[in-house]
Formats: structure tokens, sequence, C-alpha cells
């Protein structure tokens, strides 16, 4: 009898788990890539030329360029996005961008000296040619 109500405590007890608020924002963390939960969008922005790449983590991943350099304004072009690995996430975008983003907590400081926990190196951009510089990612 004793073993019967160890295993019956011990399947509640997994169950408690399974269903905590807790295991479920930690399968929210893994929604997109491992990189974002869902609504959120992590932004990545260059500057010298200027432009960059919002990710958005909506039930899926999806992918904007932004282009600040050709033109008057900021033109914002969505897309689509793949992940060939994570964590560095190498990944390249319909438009296409590629590149890796990779978490270098506290690593990353912006021009305005705001320190950023993701890098992003770019290895290909539209319209524009070698040398790439690594820059910043925020999420929001």
């Amino acid at each position: 009898m004793m073993h019967a109500t160890f295993l019956s405590r011990s399947a509640c007890l997994a169950l408690a788990l399974a269903l905590s608020p807790t295991a479920t924002s930690y399968a929210a963390d893994l929604s997109c890539n491992g990189l974002l939960e869902t609504g959120q969008s992590m932004i990545c922005a260059g500057s010298e030329p200027n432009w960059g790449v919002v990710l958005k983590c909506d039930g899926g991943m999806s992918a904007t360029f932004l282009d600040a350099f050709s033109g008057d304004g900021i033109q914002r072009t969505p897309g689509s996005i793949s992940f060939a690995s994570e964590n560095p996430w190498q990944l390249e975008t319909s438009h296409p961008v590629t590149g890796s983003i990779a978490y270098t907590p506290g690593g990353c400081t912006e021009e305005s000296d705001a320190v950023r926990d993701f890098t992003f190196t770019p290895t290909g951009a539209p319209g524009l040619s070698a040398p790439y510089y690594p820059f910043c990612c925020r999420i929001e």
C-alpha cells in the first residue's frame, strides 16, 4: 500500500509541475528558435550605413528589413527568416540578410552607451558590401 501511495503522490507532483506557470513560461521561451517568446521582437540596428533587421515572434518567426540608407525615411520590408543553428543563431532572411546572433550578456555596447545582451554579426545584406561590422540587438 505504501508503494502505491508514493507512486500516486509522485504522479500528482509531476502533473502539478507540468501545469505550473513556470513550466508554461519555459515552453514559451522556446516558441521561436529558443531566442524569443511569443509577442517579443528583437531589433538589431546598425549605423554607418543605417540599416537593421527586426525579428518578431508571433507563433512563428518573421523578419523585417529596415533600410535607412537609400531614399528618404526608413523603409520597412517584411519577410521570412530561417535558422541553420541556435546559440549562436545562424540566420538567413528572404531579403536576404545573413549572419549570426550570439548571446553576449552585457557584452554589446551601442553608440548611445546602452548595454545589450545580444550581438548580431552580419555576413550579407541587400545593397551593402563588405566589410560588415557587428552591432547590438535589443528585445522588446
